[in-house]
């Protein structure tokens, strides 16, 4: 067990462990060894930022009880922020597809979609940069079950899209038994990139990971997960 885990074994104990207790606690662990790696990442010695992560997050009692409150306007801006951010990433993967004939219009909608969330942005960020704070409530154990339940469904997602590309591709070859046959690079690259451009997708439950580990850093209140 290391540091981190030891950690919050010992800010939870005495609690039972419950769904929401076990869900809170790999939560909390993961936002601590995220902020050991930026902290390690601008130099600092691991102990140190073991050390400060630490110190960070003493008491879990607010957490436990069932809402926290966060602040709403830096929250919100960071989000769009990473919701950007992410578009931008995924635009990016689909570059190379368009060689190919695969994700056109997707190449065209993804920067359109980036386009919008920058306007939100700016939009959005005046407000986060004052002092007038907005508050609201925030029931983690909820937010945990919609962001669990986002992956599943793009679990099944990417299954139903892997299923339909190989029978597309392959599936008279895999019922008549006879070998898969690629003529050259680019009937590869086509089937290639027919796999991949579901993954950009990925982006869907990955905003719902975001938005709960920026709702815990911009927790107001003493139990700030920084």
């Amino acid at each position: 067990m290391n540091p981190l885990q030891k950690h919050v074994e010992e800010l939870f104990a005495g609690y039972k462990p419950t769904r929401q207790v076990r869900e809170l606690k790999d939560e909390i662990l993961s936002n601590l060894e995220a902020k050991v790696a930026d902290l390690a990442a601008d130099g600092m010695e691991y102990s140190q930022a073991v050390e400060q992560a630490k110190a960070g997050i003493a008491s879990i009692e607010g957490l436990i009880e069932g809402q926290v409150f966060y602040d709403v306007s830096r929250y919100r801006a960071e989000l769009v922020q990473t919701a950007l951010l992410y578009c931008l990433a995924a635009w990016i993967v689909t570059i190379p597809m368009r060689l190919v004939g695969i994700a056109g219009q997707l190449s065209l909608l993804l920067p359109a979609i980036a386009v919008i969330l920058g306007i939100i942005y700016f939009a959005v960020r005046k407000p986060a940069a004052g002092d007038n704070r907005r508050i609201e409530p925030f029931d983690h154990a909820a937010a945990a079950r919609n962001r669990k339940l986002a992956w599943i469904l793009w679990s099944i997602f990417m299954l139903a899209m892997t299923a339909s590309t190989t029978a597309l591709h392959m599936g008279s070859n895999i019922w008549f038994g006879r070998p898969l046959h690629i003529s050259g690079p680019y009937q590869f690259g086509v089937l290639a990139a027919s796999y991949v451009r579901p993954l950009v997708s990925i982006v869907i439950p990955l905003l719902f990971n975001a938005s709960i580990r920026l709702k815990l850093k911009y927790e107001a209140g003493e139990n700030h997960v920084g």
